[in-house]
């Protein structure tokens, strides 16, 4: 037997594989209908001929927030509008700096000979460009990674007509910026409120609906996934446990994907982190380590030892890091009123390399 015989029949399970790519835009996304209106309204001025509304985006991780803004935009280019409107679309973990920025506004724009130009003279080109339109549209995702921000400076003071959008996970991100831009930014807050359990079985099922044939799905083995997804609020994990799931049901030639493939995908997916220390700043990946040493301390408590061991940040700043890794699931903090100071929080360790399997 030849290694590829039992593809030879060209059968397969999957009618389109690409929508269980992380990056695909579903057109319909259950339960963020709410949300897809409000960063419609921040941009339906401009195609009134005057500059629209900023907005910070706001919400843990895998809860629709870059789906919800790259739908917006994609149904932006298809409106029967007269508006000339671009947008732009810049993940500021690709592009983390002023420059790179400026970079990939002037190509997204069509200009792309920006080859030994400065940071200066590439915005002037955007200007040039800009000026030509009515209006443009720039949505920044995880803002919190980007190293500078004299990008969104450079765009409030030389761009006319422009709604901005910023999309993070970082609850204090933004706290920080320099008053100039803050003043001319003013953005209003949009938050994304997490999924429940309901919800992500419907947006699993749109998926499954997007990627598979009709009735290949065993009820029981879909609903082990949407479970598993569940168990961390996060859609990304389902959509991950749905592809695993169907390549091993496929692989072993059935024509269903039933419960024992889901539960191979499962342990399949045991070194699979959840969450990566990549994304944390220095001070929060120490206080993580502190964290994990001293789980079930109080926020007082974890905060002597954090000086001890050398901390030179505030007890604000510091329980801005705590509130920030619990944020993105790193912690929990549970309110108590233990504590010498009245009111405290215990601080226990999650971790970022916690298993599927592990539930």
């Amino acid at each position: 037997m030849g290694t590829f015989d039992l593809l030879s029949s060209g059968q397969t399970l999957f009618s389109n594989s690409d929508a269980l790519d992380l990056d695909f835009v579903p057109k319909l996304l259950p339960h963020r209908e709410n949300q897809q209106k409000y960063i419609a309204t921040a941009i339906q001025p401009l195609i009134a001929g005057r500059s629209g509304k900023n907005l910070l985006i706001r919400g843990a991780s895998g809860i629709g927030k870059t789906a919800a803004t790259k739908r917006v935009l994609i149904d932006l280019d298809d409106a029967d509008i007269q508006a000339n409107i671009s947008w732009i679309f810049i993940n500021c973990w690709k592009c983390d700096s002023t420059f790179k920025v400026a970079e990939e506004i002037a190509h997204q724009l069509g200009f792309k000979f920006t080859h030994n130009m400065n940071t200066p003279e590439i915005i002037s080109k955007i200007r040039e460009i800009s000026a030509k339109k009515d209006g443009i549209v720039f949505a920044f995702d995880e803002v919190d990674k980007i190293s500078d921000t004299d990008f969104l400076y450079l765009i409030l003071e030389e761009i006319k007509k422009k709604t901005i959008l910023l999309i993070t996970n970082d609850l204090s991100w933004g706290e920080a910026l320099d008053q100039r831009i803050k003043s001319r930014l003013a953005p209003e807050v949009l938050e994304f409120p997490e999924y429940n359990g309901e919800e992500i079985f419907d947006i699993l099922k749109v998926r499954r609906t997007y990627a598979f044939y009709e009735g290949v799905w065993a009820e029981d083995a879909f609903k082990l996934i949407v479970e598993k997804a569940s168990q961390y609020s996060d859609v990304r994990v389902g959509v991950i446990l749905l592809k695993t799931a169907g390549e091993i049901a496929e692989a072993a030639g059935s024509k269903k994907v039933k419960l024992e493939h889901a539960q191979k995908a499962i342990a399949n997916t045991d070194a699979f982190k959840i969450k990566s220390s990549s994304d944390l700043i220095d001070d929060e990946k120490f206080i993580l380590n502190l964290v994990r040493e001293n789980s079930g301390k109080t926020t007082g408590e974890l905060f002597e030892i954090y000086l001890k061991a050398g901390g030179d940040k505030s007890m604000k700043t510091f329980t801005r890091h705590l509130q920030k890794l619990a944020t993105k699931k790193y912690i929990s903090m549970e309110i108590t009123t233990e504590g010498f100071q009245g009111k405290s929080s215990v601080i226990k360790y999650v971790g970022f390399e916690k298993k599927l399997n592990d539930f």
